[in-house]
């Protein structure tokens, strides 16, 4: 997986390590899928589709789900399948933790 450090996500980084060491989910969730957002709209749709993929699997506010699923939905018209597949088999190897890892760094 690619390394999601990227300059232009660091308040996202920010409130992600505060919502992290407080153990809070569901900010955490509402950070990935605005992090997804902002991917899209940067062009790095494969990226924001592996977060949603991972993220959708675990419980978040109904308004962030169907936001999620709204992103979600819109990248699957966009992308090659293939990249949906991908994004799939990722979600089905690795857990959250590991995603807070790919995306702050080990700390």
């Amino acid at each position: 997986m690619d390394t999601y450090n990227d300059p232009s996500l660091e308040r996202f980084h920010k409130t992600l390590k505060i919502a992290m060491k407080n153990e809070a989910l569901l900010m955490i969730m509402d950070t990935l899928v605005k992090m997804a957002e902002v991917m899209v709209d940067k062009g790095e749709k494969e990226r924001a589709v592996e977060i949603l993929t991972i993220a959708m699997q675990y419980p978040m506010r109904q308004t962030t789900r169907v936001r999620a699923e709204e992103i979600y939905s819109d990248l699957e018209s966009m992308l090659c399948p293939r990249a949906i597949v991908d994004a799939k088999s990722l979600a089905e190897e690795i857990t959250l933790d590991d995603l807070m890892e790919a995306i702050l760094g080990k700390e």
